[in-house]
């Protein structure tokens, strides 16, 4: 199994929609020891990307009614158990990789964490994040490079 592997979900055209894949592009500038992958999807495809990985960080924007630039980490089960993170597309995430879990458990990663920012604007064509997202990104960063230790 690979050791680490962050994996940014997000649409590269929509303002702060774009935060995790932010996140992976600076990551992989300084921390290039980590494995980085895009997605822009939360369907299957995210299995074929964490499938083989011993530690994963997922991070994606959400809209969950907390003040721009939130971070909230997650686990799988509080996708579920958590009644606010019920009504961001991370369900989705979290029912994809449920199934992962299920069907392919010893190739699934031991140690899986979700980021979530809180996005201000994601209905507008941009290439960049809104200050206050840009901001959590960069201290997603640095929290990353804290738990994964590789840098």
């Amino acid at each position: 199994m690979k050791n680490f592997l962050v994996l940014g979900l997000g649409n590269p055209l929509l303002c702060d929609d774009r935060a995790g894949l932010e996140v992976v592009e600076e990551i992989k500038r300084v921390c290039p020891d980590i494995d980085v992958e895009v997605l822009y999807t939360v369907g299957f495809e995210v299995l074929d990307k964490v499938m083989g990985y011993k530690s994963v960080i997922v991070v994606d924007a959400a809209r969950l009614g907390n003040p721009p630039g939130t971070i909230i980490q997650a686990t799988l089960e509080d996708i579920f158990n958590t009644h606010s993170l019920v009504n961001s597309h991370a369900i989705t995430l979290g029912t994809t990789l449920k199934t992962g879990y299920m069907l392919f458990p010893d190739e699934m990663p031991s140690d899986l964490k979700i980021i979530l920012i809180e996005a201000e604007d994601i209905s507008h064509f941009s290439d960049k994040c809104t200050p206050k997202v840009k901001s959590s990104v960069h201290k997603v960063v640095n929290i990353i490079k804290d738990y994964f230790t590789a840098c």
